[in-house]
């Protein structure tokens, strides 16, 4: 997923809820790249925060892992855009927030990348089980 389709993508998670863009949208970029940086340090065993990865900045950039993670990047955004909300908002975020850590915990525990492949990817240090490649 491109930047811009992560952003389309937590729009649609919280319901493109119009009463609330003009709170979150300035921070977004900020809340995807705080989710990416979170997943690269267990993704990437050498992850230094903020200094092994390019931030997302362009709407074309692409998170530097498999495509099958990068909605967890959606999730974690999207729940610290529910966070500040009222308690009603906290509580649709929720789920979204446990989805995060869910992985964020599968991937800590049995996997992640180690070293890069001559065609510019990560290499697998460990096989995932129950995980898509």
């Amino acid at each position: 997923m491109t930047l811009a389709e992560i952003k389309n993508q937590i729009m649609f998670q919280t319901n493109n809820d119009e009463e609330d863009i003009e709170d979150f949208l300035p921070h977004v970029v900020d809340y995807i790249n705080d989710g990416y940086d979170r997943l690269m340090a267990v993704w990437d065993k050498n992850h230094v925060p903020g200094e092994t990865y390019d931030r997302l900045t362009y709407d074309s950039d692409e998170p530097e892992m498999p495509e099958w993670i990068h909605r967890y990047i959606c999730d974690w955004a999207t729940w610290l855009v529910y966070r500040n909300g009222n308690p009603q908002k906290q509580q649709r975020g929720r789920a979204y927030y446990e989805s995060f850590m869910e992985l964020l915990n599968r991937l800590a525990g049995s996997g992640g990348a180690d070293g890069v492949n001559s065609d510019g990817s990560m290499k697998q240090y460990k096989y995932f089980i129950n995980i898509p490649r």
